[in-house]
């Protein structure tokens, strides 16, 4: 969340490239909710697909149904997928101008848009 731009948002959208695809397909939604935790979903005409796969079997199985840390954190393979600190602060610095110790009191998560 950058607050004083109010750019926020409660979910957002897994792209994947499967094997041999000349465009990605969606995959599944990540989701927080009014707790801050975190959900993962794949979509289903997605699990429907006979070339879907698992973005990281052991900790997504391909499965129905939503999936949750028992923390409620995000999954560690997409927080992996996330940008760095270095990308972080570029995403600040485009979405509201702030750089340097001014970037570091932006309020940021995976879910900025």
């Amino acid at each position: 969340m950058i607050s004083e731009r109010g750019i926020h948002a409660d979910r957002a959208y897994a792209w994947v490239w499967l094997p041999g695809a000349l465009a990605p397909v969606v995959a599944a939604v990540l989701s927080r909710d009014a707790r801050g935790g975190y959900g993962f979903t794949y979509g289903r005409s997605y699990l429907r697909r006979d070339d879907a796969i698992s973005l990281f079997p052991d900790e997504l199985p391909l499965q129905p149904g939503g999936q949750r840390r028992r923390d409620d954190d995000l999954h560690a393979c997409l927080r992996d997928a996330a940008p760095d600190a270095w990308g972080r602060r570029v995403i600040i610095n485009r979405l509201t101008g702030r750089r340097g110790q001014d970037a570091a009191l932006v309020e940021f998560d995976e879910l900025t848009s």
